[in-house]
Parts: structure tokens; sequence; C-alpha cells
């Protein structure tokens, strides 16, 4: 009996002194992500569509920056009669400019698009390219 109250005794006393204090501790975690602001595009050769226009498969829009983005189409002066289609939207290329604003975001943004482009006969289309502008400050 007495063997068995020493170790009940024992089992007690090592519990209670087992206990410790907690103690409240802030760990503070910062990080800078670079700034990744791009457009790719994917599907097959420019093909003719049934309305004329000629598609240029998906178009996939990616940019991280807080403050927003810009997709522009890089082109020549003068194009008369020209719009990009993107989504089934209109965008008409603007003539007396050498760029068209596609997308203006305020926020960061993640994409994906159909995209055709209708262009008055003989325009040479390889002289046409895309843009990723992020706004505000570039890490």
């Amino acid at each position: 009996m007495t063997c068995i109250r020493s170790i009940a005794l024992g089992l007690v006393l090592s519990a209670t002194t087992a206990v410790t204090p907690v103690l409240a501790s802030t760990v503070m975690i910062s990080a800078r992500a670079s700034t990744v602001c791009r457009i790719d595009f994917t599907g097959t050769a420019p093909a003719a569509l049934p309305s004329g226009e000629t598609g240029l498969g998906r178009m996939t829009e990616l940019c991280n920056s807080a403050d927003g983005y810009r997709l522009v189409l890089r082109h020549p002066r003068g194009l008369t009669d020209a719009s990009l289609i993107v989504d089934g939207r209109r965008i008409p290329i603007t003539a007396g400019a050498d760029e068209t604003i596609i997308v203006d975001s305020d926020l960061p943004g993640f994409r994906e698009r159909a995209i055709a482009i209708a262009l008055a006969d003989g325009v040479d289309s390889s002289s046409l390219s895309f843009e990723a502008r992020p706004k505000g400050m570039i890490f």
C-alpha cells in the first residue's frame, strides 16, 4: 500500500511541476515580389474567320501590379477601318496614333480572352505587336 501511495504522489508532483509558462511573441514576415506583366498567345497560326476577321487565338494576360496595367496594341499610324476584337468586343484601332489601348485596368489581373483582328486588304499584319505595361511602381 505504501508503494502505491508513493507512486501516486510522484505522479501528482510531476504533473504539477511539468507546467511551464507560455511566452507570447510576434513574428513579422515581409516580402517583395517582382512585378510581372505579360501577354501570352496560344492557338494556331492566324486563321480567317467566317466573319472576315483574322483569328489570333487566345490571349492570356497576367499582371501583378497593385496599381493595375494596360495592354496596348502597337501599330503603324494611318490604319483605317481596322479593329481588334477581344472576347467579341470590337475595339477600333486609333488611326492617328501608333498604339491603341486594349485593356486599362486599375487592379492586378489574370484573364484569358479570345482575340481577332479586322484589317483592310493589303495591310501588313507583321508590323503589329502587343505590350503589357504595369502602372505604378515596378519592382
